[in-house]
C-alpha cells in the first residue's frame, strides 16, 4: 500500500492499482490524476489533490469529492508484483513478502472499518488490486468475521486498471460511479 487518504465522511473508496512514474508518491497526482480529473470533473487539477483539498473541491463546486477516498495499492516494484499481474497463485502462495502484504492490508481494512463508518462502496482498479483485496478479505475472515462480513456486504466495483480505462476511453464507467454514489448535493 502506497498512500491513502482516509476521511471520516468517506462514502466511496477508490483503490488504484499502482503508481505511475510521474505520480510522485501521490495517488493520481501525476498524469493519470490530471486525465481522470479532466474526464470526470472537467477540471485540470490532479484528481488526488482535488479529493484531499477542501478549498479546491469547494472552488470547483464538486462537494462530493470530499466523500471519495483514494489509495494506491502498489508501487509496481514489489518482488511479487509480476506474479500478481500474471495471476500466478502457485508462486504467490509461497512468497513471504506477498503474505506480509496481505496481512498488512487486512489490518488496514480493520482501520478503514473503524474510522470510515459511512463507507458503502469500494471501487477496485486492476486485477492485481482485486486479487490482493480478496486475499486480504479472506485473511480478515479468519481474524474478524464481523468486519469481513461488513466489507462483503458493501458494493464492490471491479474495474480495469485506470491506465487501461483511459487508454481505451472507457472512463465514463468511473464517471457513472461518481455521479451515482456520491452526487454533489449529498
Amino acid at each position: 500500500m502506497v498512500q491513502l487518504s482516509l476521511k471520516r465522511k468517506m462514502k466511496v473508496l477508490f483503490v488504484i492499482d499502482r503508481l505511475q512514474d510521474d505520480d510522485f508518491g501521490v495517488p493520481l497526482g501525476g498524469h493519470l490524476g490530471l486525465k481522470l480529473s479532466h474526464l470526470l470533473l472537467q477540471e485540470s487539477i490532479p484528481f488526488g489533490r482535488l479529493i484531499q483539498d477542501r478549498s479546491v473541491a469547494k472552488a470547483t463546486g464538486h462537494s462530493y469529492v470530499k466523500r471519495i477516498g483514494v489509495e494506491t495499492m502498489f508501487t509496481g516494484e514489489e518482488s511479487y508484483y509480476p506474479d500478481l499481474l500474471r495471476g500466478n497463485r502457485q508462486t504467490l502462495s509461497t512468497d513471504e513478502d506477498y503474505y506480509k502484504t496481505v496481512q498488512r492490508y487486512a489490518k488496514h481494512l480493520l482501520a478503514v472499518h473503524s474510522k470510515c463508518t459511512k463507507l458503502h462502496t469500494i471501487v477496485l482498479f486492476g486485477r492485481s488490486t482485486q486479487r490482493l483485496f480478496q486475499d486480504a478479505l479472506t485473511r480478515l475472515e479468519e481474524e474478524n468475521e464481523h468486519v469481513a462480513a461488513t466489507f462483503q456486504s458493501m458494493t464492490l466495483f471491479h474495474m480495469p486498471a485506470v491506465s487501461r480505462m483511459i487508454r481505451d476511453e472507457r472512463i465514463n464507467h468511473i464517471r457513472e460511479v461518481v455521479v451515482e454514489l456520491a452526487p454533489s448535493n449529498s
